[in-house]
């Protein structure tokens, strides 16, 4: 059969569809284009599944109560301006090859589902498609669905919702909004049927594609997020678990524009409330590269009692929340002590925000467990950027010197930095410390030159417990 003929045949299939309302359990398209005028609608009983090449242009409406496959090779549906219906129950987009769909409506009942990753708003380059959710569910089912078109009404819902809920973060929404200003709402719901949709209201700059995601966590505030970005602790100024001052839900916004500046709106339902209250509750952004929660920007406000809006956003990566009196604090950056000189040793410490920070006190400790302090130095309060601090020990204990560093806020809780060391040793030295230990030590040697060691482990009753050896450099070295 020719190429007219392929034509005539699927016209024809199409009129006995559409005009004679024939129920039909599967539509199939092989090496075929298909043109479907403005003012023309195909309705089809059943499923439809495009093979081998098939092309759509479609300025019409397909109205369909089954699933929608795309086995094509191609996007479908190119750059056409037509409509989409999933109008029947349950129903999937599936397929080898990802369809490109302008228009989508869902309407019917029961669930629409992503079988694969999907795009809405068209293939131009200036899109005008809509996805409109209306009142049923769309589940992203571990999918991206991307939106192309960037206006603020490119995503629409009555009732409805989309399902992201991954723990993975892998069901996202991702918008290309790039410099439309305005309030855009992915319109989330949870397995509960709870609405808790996410704003993304661009004030200036570039987005770029703004990827969206979210879900639950149980009343620990577990799992933590692992991907895209790894968050290893939900600690408070203490130290301590904060995860009873946490409402259970976690965000995952990303962009691919540096220069947005953007107010953000998370809403979280009732159910996932923090265990101590829900008073006041602020998000608050993971910052990846020091492992540590960032200070809550200014000026949150509560819209609804679980809701936050967080203004002046111009980050991606992990969100999280906390009840604003016990907030998430960050770590410090980084803490370190070097030899100034035979008789003083200098100690370096950064923060990359503070949250009522009072005061810090430097210590030091002759054995690594006792420690006396030597200098108190005025904290920022509360910052949002990076600062360095520095204090001089001109009384270090010989032959080493253990620091740490002791914050205190002004509530007076604290909490301790790491153990760093100074050898002021002659050359060809070592230690080890802390001493004594529970098994895990730092063995520090100083050395003149380069040096092969051989090191056996004994316990108490004269057993060898292990025996390595090691090349060390000149100058000083720890091994853990």
């Amino acid at each position: 059969m020719n190429k007219f003929r392929k034509h005539i045949f699927l016209f024809c299939l199409i009129n006995i569809l559409f005009f004679n309302d024939a129920l039909a359990q599967l539509m199939t398209n092989s090496n075929i284009g298909i043109t479907i005028s403005s003012t023309a609608q195909i309705t089809v009983k059943g499923d439809i599944q495009n093979n081998a090449s098939t092309t759509i242009t479609n300025s019409g409406t397909i109205d369909l109560t089954g699933n929608w496959t795309n086995n094509a090779g191609n996007n479908n549906f190119g750059t056409s301006t037509g409509t989409v219906v999933l109008n029947g129950a349950n129903q999937s987009v599936l397929g080898s090859s990802s369809t490109v769909f302008n228009n989508l409506t869902l309407q019917g009942s029961g669930t629409k589902t992503l079988g694969l990753n999907t795009a809405v708003g068209g293939g131009n380059a200036s899109p005008a498609g809509v996805l409109n959710v209306g009142s049923v569910v769309l589940n992203l089912n571990s999918k991206t669905l991307s939106v192309t078109n960037s206006a603020t009404t490119a995503v629409q819902s009555t009732t409805g919702y989309i399902l992201s809920e991954a723990t993975d973060n892998s069901s996202m929404v991702k918008w290309s909004i790039n410099s439309t200003t305005g309030i855009h709402t992915v319109p989330f719901g949870n397995a509960a049927a709870v609405l808790i949709p996410l704003t993304y209201n661009l004030a200036s700059g570039n987005a770029g594609d703004v990827s969206m995601s979210t879900y639950p966590t149980n009343a620990a505030n577990l799992p933590l997020p692992t991907a895209p970005i790894a968050v290893t602790h939900i600690r408070d100024a203490g130290g301590a678990n904060n995860s009873a001052n946490m409402p259970d839900r976690y965000w995952e916004i990303d962009m691919t524009g540096s220069t947005a500046v953007a107010n953000y709106t998370f809403t979280y339902a009732p159910a996932e409330n923090a265990t101590n209250g829900n008073t006041n509750t602020r998000v608050q952004h993971w910052y990846a590269p020091f492992a540590a929660w960032e200070a809550p920007l200014t000026g949150q406000l509560n819209p609804t009692a679980q809701s936050i809006y967080v203004p002046g956003a111009s980050v991606s990566g992990v969100w999280g929340s906390a009840l604003s009196g016990t907030p998430l604090p960050i770590e410090l950056i980084s803490f370190s002590a070097k030899k100034q000189n035979e008789k003083s040793a200098l100690c370096e410490w950064t923060t990359v925000s503070e949250i009522n920070n009072d005061f810090f006190t430097v210590e030091h400790s002759m054995n690594g467990i006792d420690f006396f302090p030597f200098d108190k130095v005025k904290g920022a309060g509360n910052s949002l950027q990076i600062l360095n601090y520095k204090s001089s020990d001109n009384n270090p204990f010989k032959p080493v010197s253990y620091y740490r560093l002791k914050q205190t806020d002004f509530n007076g809780d604290f909490s301790y930095s790491k153990i760093v060391s100074i050898n002021f040793s002659e050359k060809n030295s070592f230690a080890v410390f802390p001493n004594p230990n529970n098994g895990n030590f730092v063995l520090q040697i100083n050395s003149d030159t380069e040096k092969k060691y051989s090191l056996q482990v004994y316990d108490v009753l004269g057993k060898l417990l292990d025996n390595f050896s090691f090349q060390t450099l000149q100058g000083e070295q720890n091994y853990e």
